[in-house]
């Protein structure tokens, strides 16, 4: 069922937007309003599950303020039993790439496969595949990831001069834990993409242009400036045929507050060039 019919017969259909959108200085009253509205409301779960997929931080929805949702996935993303972000991309990392890029795999089909959770696949995934120059990513990089980022052609040089991973270790000032795990973490990406290369394809660009679904699919969302980027001229494409921003984002399936945020940008920051503009016109 599309998002559209979901909405039609949401609670909140006719109730007042802005209700559903608080910020620090609402008052308890006016979200326990929005929430009276979720209460019998006939879709609350999907609703609820549709925006943590979405990466909805924005909205009261299912039920739940956008505190209350990260909670939720915080607390999920704790699961017992089940292999870790940095175990993943340490032992598997370059099986974990291919299964993503190559063979087009979602995050819960390879949480599966390698026994851990969809979030965990999704962090494994951005300590796997560096940002672009210039890239800020809305989620912060764990201490691996520093490392690799700063120093990745210390790590090598200092392992190629035969030092140990606790001189090297000393030598960064970085525990041999880490160390190891960052030159662990640094092997699985360079076999990933020399795995991912063929056919004349850089296989560090195949990773980086799966970031945007990767990040989709991991409930984590997109900054207004990712939309901007991976989006913005089919958002303006079709702000040009008249359809509501609402709309749109439903029909990219975005959060519908982050594609206000990003129209924002390009049209009063001019993010795109006139050109990009009238070609998206």
């Amino acid at each position: 069922m599309s998002t559209l019919v979901l909405q039609s017969q949401a609670a909140c259909a006719t109730a007042d937007p802005d209700l559903f959108f608080p910020d620090e200085t609402t008052p308890a009253e006016r979200i326990a309003e929005a929430k009276a509205y979720c209460a019998s409301c006939p879709i609350k779960q999907a609703c609820l599950e549709d925006a943590i997929r979405r990466g909805d931080w924005d909205a009261i929805c299912g039920g739940t303020t956008p505190a209350e949702r990260r909670s939720l996935v915080r607390a999920a993303r704790r699961a017992p039993g089940k292999a870790s972000a940095r175990h993943l991309a340490v032992k598997h990392g370059a099986h974990l790439l291919v299964s993503l890029v190559e063979w087009q795999m979602s995050l819960e089909q390879v949480a599966a496969d390698l026994g851990s959770t969809p979030a965990a696949v999704y962090r494994a995934f951005l300590m796997l595949t560096p940002p672009r120059l210039g890239q800020q990513r809305t989620v912060p990089g764990n201490v691996i990831e520093e490392l690799l980022n700063t120093s990745k052609e210390q790590l090598r040089t200092l392992e190629r001069r035969g030092l140990s991973h606790s001189e090297i270790g000393v030598v960064l000032k970085a525990p041999q834990s880490i160390v190891s795990a960052a030159l662990s973490v640094l092997r699985q990406r360079e076999e990933g993409i020399a795995r991912l290369s063929k056919d004349g394809q850089d296989g560090l660009q195949r990773m980086r242009d799966e970031e945007v679904r990767v990040r989709l699919e991991s409930g984590v969302g997109l900054s207004p400036q990712d939309v901007v980027e991976a989006f913005g001229r089919t958002i303006l494409r079709m702000r040009g045929e008249g359809k509501p921003l609402r709309h749109i984002a439903i029909e990219l399936d975005l959060c519908r507050e982050t594609v206000r945020k990003a129209y924002r940008v390009m049209t009063d920051s001019k993010a795109l060039t006139r050109q990009d503009m009238e070609e998206a016109a």
